[in-house]
């Protein structure tokens, strides 16, 4: 568990600052740009998210679960790879014009062709970030990962100061992309990885199918929306859904930012090990609903000043939205263990069909939704995410074997913290009767009347997250006190 738990430190400091790197290039990149020339950039993104889902067909969740690795195994999977990368990217440099007709968004056909680069360092990439997950080393992934966010933050800033509006963010995510590949490639020194072998492709593809058509259809699930907003609507209504829903997901991004990179290894190694994963399973939940559903709360009662200070006054029609949105998101808590739980157990064959049920309510509701504009398609949320939370549920708990009385034992404690949190900044925002509007002070005082009636619950409901809080703190307390020991030591010496 020690190393689970370094495991995590390592991915969760690694998000942390990639997240914090990315805030603040949105918060910059939001002044630069309008909302419209955001929404080339969306649609763009989005088609590339398809192509990214099709290319899991040989992804490193392979190399990742496979209980004994070889190195033809290894090869296998970047020759799969890299066939279908280059097939991926050549269609879709030959579907950029008939796409930007399609959309109506003439400049749609550029971006397409620029993020291409980008997509083919994905083959050299994969592989050695998937076996440095296998072996637990997130410290050197999040070590790569803040310097190419670092360079496309600098890149895309830089171009849009220059200019390049809504191309700036293909040309950064290329250069990011390139940036990242190379640092791999220096601490990865071993080249007969990339060595293509036809033999052992059927087990990668046979593995990878289930996996591709999974994160085909989950990322079709989430880009026919902005299909749907820019046929229906225009590119400014793509952009501004797409920035609420990024505020959104911020507090999930960041509170879970070391679940999503951790949680396949470890579940994977558990069953290797011949364990079940029930107890961790309900133990995961219970920290994460801890920690994401007084983040949402807040957010949800301080929409109107996170986004005036994050975005700027040309972004307050996404107000009302986000306070909807981060509503219905207290209900997405299942979807960070959905797919390792799913994998680690052996069952990724189940993901495809219960995919296409979530991803066919969703898309049929949203685009109901579309036509009565941005504010129906917010509310459409209320309904989506609690089925989709549901069935994912009702997946983990066959494969994991809950009861259902165990989840909400898992929830209690959470619940109560939450509702302790949300009471200080709910009476602010009735006492100044300005929520849309509200001060920065009050904002201020707001979050830390949340802050402190979040710890009073962990501490009241004596929570799991406490004591997991206690410990990582004592551990960064023995580390430095070790560092100053070590230095205290050198200065003897010298």
């Amino acid at each position: 568990m020690t190393d689970v738990r370094r495991a995590f430190l390592w991915a969760s400091a690694g998000r942390y600052v990639v997240m914090a790197i990315n805030l603040v290039s949105a918060t910059v990149m939001a002044r630069l740009l309008a909302p419209g020339e955001y929404g080339v950039s969306v649609l763009g993104g989005a088609v590339y998210a398809v192509a990214e889902a099709i290319r899991a067909l040989g992804g490193g969740a392979y190399l990742i679960q496979k209980k004994e690795l070889a190195a033809q195994n290894i090869r296998a999977c970047f020759t799969v790879s890299l066939a279908v990368t280059i097939v991926l990217a050549t269609a879709l440099v030959f579907l950029s014009g008939p796409l930007t007709r399609y959309f109506l968004t003439p400049d749609l056909g550029r971006y397409l062709q620029a993020a291409t680069i980008g997509y083919l360092t994905g083959p050299f990439v994969y592989p050695i970030s998937a076996l440095m997950s296998r072996q637990m080393a997130f410290g050197t992934i999040a070590f790569v990962s803040v310097i190419a966010a670092s360079v496309n933050a600098a890149a895309s800033i830089g171009l849009a100061i220059l200019g390049f509006s809504y191309m700036s963010f293909a040309w950064a995510g290329a250069l990011s992309a390139v940036a990242g590949m190379l640092l791999y490639f220096f601490f990865w020194r071993d080249r007969s990885i990339f060595r293509p072998s036809l033999r052992g492709c059927g087990s990668v593809v046979a593995f990878g199918a289930y996996d591709s058509a999974t994160g085909v259809l989950s990322q079709i699930g989430e880009s026919i929306p902005y299909f749907i907003f820019g046929r229906l609507l225009n590119a400014e209504a793509v952009g501004l859904c797409q920035r609420a829903l990024l505020l959104c997901l911020f507090p999930e991004r960041v509170i879970l930012a070391g679940v999503g990179a951790v949680a396949l290894p470890a579940f994977s190694q558990q069953i290797r090990e011949g364990r079940s994963l029930k107890a961790d399973y309900l133990r995961a939940i219970e920290l994460i609903t801890a920690a994401l559903w007084p983040a949402l709360l807040l957010l949800a009662l301080l929409a109107g000043p996170v986004v005036a200070v994050l975005l700027g006054n040309q972004w307050r029609e996404v107000v009302p939205l986000v306070a909807i949105l981060a509503a219905a998101l207290l209900f997405s808590f299942p979807a960070s263990l959905h797919y390792p739980t799913l994998v680690a157990a052996g069952a990724i064959r189940y993901m495809p069909p219960v995919v296409v049920v979530q991803s066919v309510l969703s898309i049929a509701i949203l685009y109901v939704a579309a036509r009565h504009g941005l504010h129906a398609i917010a509310l459409s949320a209320l309904v989506i995410v609690p089925l989709n939370g549901a069935i994912s549920l009702l997946l983990a708990r066959m494969v994991v074997g809950f009861r259902w009385a165990e989840i909400g034992v898992a929830m209690r404690k959470s619940a109560i913290c939450s509702l302790l949190s949300a009471a200080g900044p709910a009476m602010v925002a009735v006492g100044t009767g300005r929520q849309a509007d509200m001060p920065i002070w009050a904002a201020m005082l707001a979050t830390l009347l949340a802050a402190g009636g979040w710890i009073g619950g962990l501490w009241l409901t004596d929570h799991p997250l406490l004591h997991e809080i206690v410990r990582a703190a004592g551990a960064v307390r023995r580390k430095l006190g070790r560092l100053r020991a070590r230095g205290d030591s050198g200065q003897g010496i010298a």
